[in-house]
């Protein structure tokens, strides 16, 4: 083992921290905000002062600002639109309070000379958690219904190697040029992850007129990844474009169909691309279905603030997933996997 000191540079942004992104929409529930700054190096500056101005947007209200330090005289609340709190030892914290309407927070954070922080908070209400629907047609039955276990994974997502690969980038180690892939073999990883986009070259695409991280894309690389003797872990977007917990933009191919028809046409996707990829031999090992999806997925049916849509999606996808394959391990993939309060919320509640 071995351990390095380094002294961090001048604060350069300002780093806001939700313990929770979701929250009910009853004028009670709460998240705790941490706010930090870091240097150009992305390191936490731990004597930083510096007066941090909040902002938010939305139905919701800050409640109190605070941080730590016992001999402050500055004040624990603030007139609206003036909220703000100097940094103590680099760190202060924020409560923000939901109403009882649902919809989207936006909070801000900014200092004087630096890159402001964000996050945004989708609150919902308590019926809409508590309705919960089940669709016979995708529930899950015999060995699909099964508990997997895993393996130990150590992972990347190498989707973007592709790209980079055509501009010409090559990869050596330890001054030899070796393939990505089979370097990262070499250094003790077993899993690679690959997201796949359903028509990324649309102009309104992650990838416009070239498609990258479309379905072809993808089975090349799953080639190459199994021909490594490595594990492949799939991940859904369910998008044309980026998804995640900010945005979760439905395929243009999608727009207009009622749920019924939404449900099965991302069971039918779903279905054939884990079909295309068993038949040439590189049958996923786990998959995700949608890409950090604490805000849902296929927005507006699949929201958060629709637990019972996207819960309906998700098995949805899942059953699909299963009908190629029962012994695929299936991964609910959150942002933010770290804060406690956020994750506990979003499984208990799908």
């Amino acid at each position: 083992l071995t351990a390095k000191v380094e002294t961090t540079g001048a604060p350069v942004e300002v780093v806001v921290t939700p313990y929770k992104t979701t929250m009910l929409a009853d004028g009670k529930d709460v998240s705790v905000i941490n706010i930090t700054v870091v240097d150009k190096e992305g390191r936490e500056v731990p004597d930083a002062d510096n007066l941090i101005r909040f902002k938010l947007e939305g139905p919701g209200r800050i409640i109190g600002v605070g941080n730590g330090d016992p001999s402050s005289h500055e004040a624990d609340k603030c007139a609206d639109g003036m909220w703000q709190r100097s940094l103590f030892n680099g760190k202060c914290q924020v409560i923000v309070q939901g109403m009882k309407n649902p919809g989207m927070i936006r909070f801000e954070a900014s200092a004087a000379g630096l890159w402001r922080g964000a996050t945004d908070i989708v609150t919902v209400t308590p019926a809409s958690i508590a309705q919960a629907s089940i669709d016979p047609q995708y529930m899950l039955k015999g060995e699909a219904a099964k508990t997997r276990e895993t393996t130990k994974m150590l992972g990347a997502d190498i989707s973007f190697l592709p790209q980079l690969e055509e501009r010409g980038i090559k990869f050596s180690d330890n001054r030899t040029q070796k393939d990505a892939i089979q370097i990262l073999k070499d250094h003790g990883f077993n899993y690679v992850r690959l997201r796949i986009f359903n028509d990324p070259a649309q102009d309104s695409g992650y990838s416009p007129k070239k498609g990258f991280c479309d379905l072809e894309h993808t089975r090349q690389m799953a080639k190459r990844v199994k021909a490594a003797g490595m594990k492949l872990l799939l991940d859904f977007h369910y998008s044309d474009y980026w998804a995640d917990p900010g945005k979760q933009f439905k395929p243009a191919a999608w727009k207009g169909l009622s749920f019924p028809e939404l449900k099965k046409a991302l069971y039918d996707y779903t279905r054939n691309v884990m079909q295309e990829l068993k038949d040439q031999g590189t049958l996923p090992d786990m998959v995700q279905v949608g890409n950090e999806i604490n805000h849902g997925i296929v927005w507006p049916e699949g929201s958060v603030s629709n637990f019972d849509g996207l819960a309906q999606l998700v098995s949805a996808g899942t059953a699909a997933v299963k009908s190629v394959d029962p012994g695929v391990i299936m991964m609910l993939h959150v942002a933010l996997g770290g804060q406690n309060h956020e994750s506990v919320f979003f499984i208990d509640n799908m």
